[in-house]
């Protein structure tokens, strides 16, 4: 984490479930497992860490997603990430090359007897 130098809580988030993927071979946690490592690593304490794991997976960061069960894992675009920290030019470039998935539109619904 010293060396990642994460600016926000996502990016936090982000890194945790990194080492845990690639240091711990977890590939599917829960956010009391990022929890735990957290503390491990002697971090700052979350706020809200199911908030924070939501928003990470967001699809306006695209750092996390579902992977059933209540288990979430690192996507692409969240290695990408993690792996340009702590340079902000290459973490900008990196997002730029794994575009966040954009959300979907909801479907309107037609009211019955019209």
């Amino acid at each position: 984490m010293a060396a990642k130098r994460p600016k926000t809580d996502v990016e936090r988030v982000a890194c945790l479930a990194y080492f845990l993927t690639h240091n711990r071979d977890t590939s599917k946690f829960k956010t009391k497992a990022l929890t735990d490592l957290n503390v491990e690593a002697a971090g700052d304490k979350f706020s809200n860490i199911s908030a924070t794991a939501h928003n990470a997976a967001a699809s306006c960061n695209g750092f996390l997603s579902s992977a059933g069960a209540g288990n979430k894992q690192i996507t692409a675009r969240g290695e990408a990430m993690v792996e340009a920290l702590p340079d902000r030019d290459k973490v900008t470039a990196a997002l730029a090359e794994h575009p966040a998935r954009k959300a979907r539109k909801k479907r309107r619904t037609r009211k019955k007897g019209k």
